[in-house]
């Protein structure tokens, strides 16, 4: 059966090859304008390299273990080294990610304690909290520097590091949510010419294949591709799926001091999505008050006879033009493009209406739950953004001064069917699952929303003396949201400027030490849930609402390969919040803006890089008070944030064994607690902890001793401990609860030609 599986994905990936070779084609005989239209073209990296910098050589093999060596990251965008840089920032290298068997989002973000996972699971889009904030799908997130749509999976064949900046991000981002701004930097073309092919699977016969090629052509231009196809076999019951992917990148030097660079990506997952539980209302007021036991993680209550797969296919491409004036001055232009296509199909189990008193959120307590039959087909969620920007350098007084300013924009727009299915069916029990009939009737208006967003920014760093240096900027953003039913009635609009500034300082008292202050602000839009049973105002555009923060930071460098930083922070965000109303005798919400306050204060420790030649490390730990400060419901001031843990730890590390050269061990232990799961804070989970094992051994062959093959094992939650790993509540009140994975054993084969 395995090996039926891998000559599957072995013809699924000659269909992407031949896909990849038209795209080739269209690429070399179509104009800049019509290679933009097809969406095959897309950037490279946010600085503005040389030719040499655009297609820099490395040794492919060097990358086999986890190196932690990370200088920099872009997405501060003060052009500093980590250890300079004034905030906290976090890197996950590809190589990192293909030790610890990384598959999903979900999973990487298991590598630093100050990100969480919120309403993950599997076969759906995946979110993140960011120092207990929720990120916004359209607003958070960036690709090679420029704005993108989380609704589309992060392929992480194609991810050279992934980049998160922690805290408010109003200078880098403009409008986002507070907790911070993720960026995935994509791989680029090489001076080196290679293949790497990459066979995995799992215990329970997922499997996939990888190849990743560069070449570089006569004329100096880099091409690179990258082709996976996967079939997914998941623990849960009913959840299989697959999965295909393709990217190209193009690197083009046009002079000494000018580059362009392409790249474009496509993807198709189908796969069920598996509901998250609820918590039982034991006491029958109603609202759902204990975890539910035992714990079942291969449940999946969207497995009915008419249950069909969450599916999305998506196309991203960017292009980015880099030109160097002179060695003080040098200029970016980029742009981007996204479309995804969403089939949201599932069985959703949501409240319980066999108790005396309706049960919400939560299910009945003898574990009882309403179904629905949610059907949404044919949905289109695109968002394009472009940036140009001038760098440069100069003297005044005799203080060196480094000048970044810019202009941005951003268009997103979600076309979704006229009508969607969400239809009571009947009722099941999380211990007896039983069969229910479909009612797939269109019978629930939909609402498109457009957002366009122009933005101007500048930021300035001093160097005051060589131990002191100043930082300032602002983004000033202008956006026009709107909103309407599929029939264009009930359309509201909103337009509003908003301006973000940014200020710090730091001191370097020496080469391996630094200590910095920050104070910023953000921005961040709400929308009603599209819930039009439910609120008067569903689908509604509601004005930005200004957070802050502030944060200070130390940071060392214990040796040249390994940088402690710690990080204390203060943030206060504030929310909408809904009132309850009564029209024509009918119950209904209202979501009203700014009357509800949130406050963050936190602290944040890492150590990252190599201990010796043997050891590397990768730890973090960071304790988090998350409370409501300021609500009309008083009953949750002082009451923690829910599904955001009080204290979270990781530590990972690599261990290359001196007595057999090519054999490593390496582990991952996390831990998380203090995470409550309703608002008034009587439930709260245990404590979650997890230990993932892994080994690789580089075996180099004696007839060829110039292509090694790379054996990978990897264990994930290797004492099979079973626990409730997330508690999100919706936008819309629900409250679920999503168990952890069980043992999950992979194997993995590499190598490079």
């Amino acid at each position: 059966m395995a090996g039926l599986k891998v000559c599957n994905c072995l013809i699924v990936a000659s269909r992407c090859a031949w896909v990849m070779g038209c795209v080739m084609g269209c690429i070399m005989g179509c104009s800049a304008g019509e290679v933009w239209a097809q969406a095959s073209t897309a950037s490279a990296s946010t600085s503005a390299p040389t030719p040499t910098q655009s297609v820099d050589a490395i040794t492919v093999n060097a990358r086999a273990a986890p190196i932690l060596e990370v200088d920099s990251a872009d997405i501060s965008g003060l052009g500093l080294s980590l250890l300079k840089t004034p905030q906290s920032i976090t890197v996950l290298s590809s190589d990192l990610l293909a030790g610890t068997a990384t598959q999903t989002l979900s999973q990487a973000i298991k590598l630093d304690a100050s990100l969480a996972d919120s309403y993950n699971t599997t076969g759906y889009i995946e979110s993140i909290s960011v120092r207990g904030f929720l990120l916004n799908q359209l607003a958070n997130f960036r690709r090679n520097g420029l704005a993108v749509s989380n609704y589309a999976p992060i392929a992480l064949e194609n991810v050279e590091q992934i980049e998160v900046l922690k805290g408010v991000a109003g200078l880098q981002s403009g409008v986002s949510a507070p907790g911070g701004l993720m960026q995935t930097i994509t791989k680029k073309p090489l001076r080196e010419t290679f293949t790497s092919v990459v066979l995995s699977g799992d215990e329970r016969g997922s499997a996939k294949i990888h190849i990743d090629t560069n070449t570089v052509l006569q004329n100096g231009i880099g091409l690179r591709f990258n082709l996976s196809t996967e079939q997914l076999h998941s623990y849960v019951d009913k959840a299989n799926g697959q999965r295909q992917f393709a990217s190209l990148a193009v690197a083009v030097p046009i002079s000494a001091n000018t580059s362009l660079s392409l790249d474009w990506d496509y993807q198709h997952k189908s796969q069920p999505s598996v509901p998250g539980l609820g918590l039982l209302d034991t006491n029958g007021d109603g609202v759902g008050d204990r975890l539910p036991s035992p714990i079942n993680p291969r449940l999946n209550l969207n497995n009915q006879a008419w249950s069909r797969p969450f599916q999305i296919s998506s196309q991203t491409a960017q292009i980015a033009l880099n030109h160097r004036v002179n060695s003080s001055w040098s200029m970016r232009w980029s742009a981007h493009t996204q479309v995804a296509y969403i089939n949201d199909r599932v069985a959703f189990p949501d409240g319980c209406s066999n108790a005396a008193t309706y049960v919400y959120p939560g299910l009945c307590a003898n574990g009882d739950v309403d179904v629905y039959d949610f059907r949404s087909e044919g949905e289109r969620r695109s968002l394009s953004s472009w940036d140009a920007r001038l760098d440069g350098e100069f003297n005044v007084a005799s203080i060196e001064h480094r000048l970044r300013v810019g202009v941005s924009g951003r268009n997103s727009a979600d076309r979704l069917p006229p009508f969607e299915a969400y239809n009571y069916v009947g009722s099941t029990n999380i211990f007896s699952p039983t069969r229910l009939p479909p009612d797939p009737t269109l019978s629930t208006r939909n609402v498109n929303s457009h957002e366009r967003t122009v933005e101007s920014y500048a930021s300035m760093h001093s160097i005051i003396s060589p131990a002191l240096q100043t930082f300032a900027g602002v983004r000033v953003s202008r956006f026009k949201r709107e909103s309407a039913l599929s029939d264009g009635s009930e359309a509201i609009q909103l337009t509003q400027t908003i301006a973000t500034p940014w200020a710090g300082v730091s001191f370097s008292p020496d080469v391996s030490r630094s200590f910095y202050a920050t104070w910023g602000q953000g921005a961040e839009f709400e929308s009603v849930p599209n819930r039009t049973l439910q609120y008067v105002n569903a689908g509604a555009v509601l004005p930005a609402l200004k957070s802050r923060q502030i944060e200070v930071g130390a940071k060392m460098q214990i040796n040249p390969r390994l940088l402690l930083t710690t990080a204390i922070f203060d943030i206060v965000k504030p929310y909408a919040e809904d009132r309850a109303i009564v029209i024509n005798g009918i119950d209904k919400m209202m979501r009203i803006v700014g009357t509800k306050s949130a406050r963050h204060r936190g602290i944040e420790l890492n150590a990252v890089g190599r201990v010796n030649e043997a050891l590397s490390l990768q730890a973090s730990a960071t304790a988090l008070d998350a409370t409501f400060v300021r609500a009309e419901n008083k009953d949750l001031i002082s009451k923690r944030i829910t599904n955001v843990p009080r204290f979270a730890a990781s530590i990972f590390g690599d261990y290359k064994m001196a007595f057999i050269p090519g054999l490593a061990f390496n582990a991952l232990a996390t831990l998380q607690n203090g995470k409550t799961a309703t608002a008034e804070g009587s439930v709260i989970l245990p404590r979650a902890q997890q230990l993932d094992l892994g080994a690789r051994y580089l075996q180099r062959l004696t007839r060829l001793p110039a292509h090694p093959l790379l054996w990978r094992v990897n264990v994930e939650n290797a004492t099979n401990r079973i626990y409730w790993r997330e508690a999100p509540t919706q936008s819309w009140g629900g409250i679920y609860i999503f168990p952890s994975a069980p043992r999950t054993l992979r194997i993995s084969l590499s190598t490079d030609w």
